[in-house]
């Protein structure tokens, strides 16, 4: 088993390119890339996404690319540049708890973790 991190440019031109390359079908409405992806994070048209061992051919999908595993990913400054762009997980956030206060946190650094 093998997971690694997908960073898609569109998601968008995603869609088309699996539409253009059978991945798509029209009765179900339902894409059918055969990949297993948790969870998705969206920043915009970008996305990251944890696949579970790939079943794609990644040069018919010029609008994804292939960052790695968690190890991989980290050691390489500029596919975590990507991954932090999309998922900032090193600046604060911010929600309103039950009670009216704002609590301030840093996301999970691995998307699809909770620690």
């Amino acid at each position: 088993m093998r997971d690694e991190i997908f960073y898609c440019s569109d998601i968008e031109q995603l869609k088309q390119e699996l539409k253009d390359n059978g991945y798509y079908d029209e009765e179900e409405g339902v894409y059918t890339h055969g990949n297993l992806l948790t969870p998705i994070i969206y920043n915009g048209i970008e996305t990251l996404s944890l696949v579970r061992n790939n079943k794609l051919d990644l040069s018919l999908f010029p609008s994804l690319t292939n960052l790695g595993t968690y190890d991989e990913m980290f050691a390489d400054d500029e596919k975590h540049d990507i991954y932090k762009n999309v998922y900032p997980y090193d600046v604060p956030a911010t929600y309103t708890d039950d009670e009216g206060n704002e609590v301030e946190y840093l996301k999970p650094k691995y998307i699809g973790r909770f620690a």
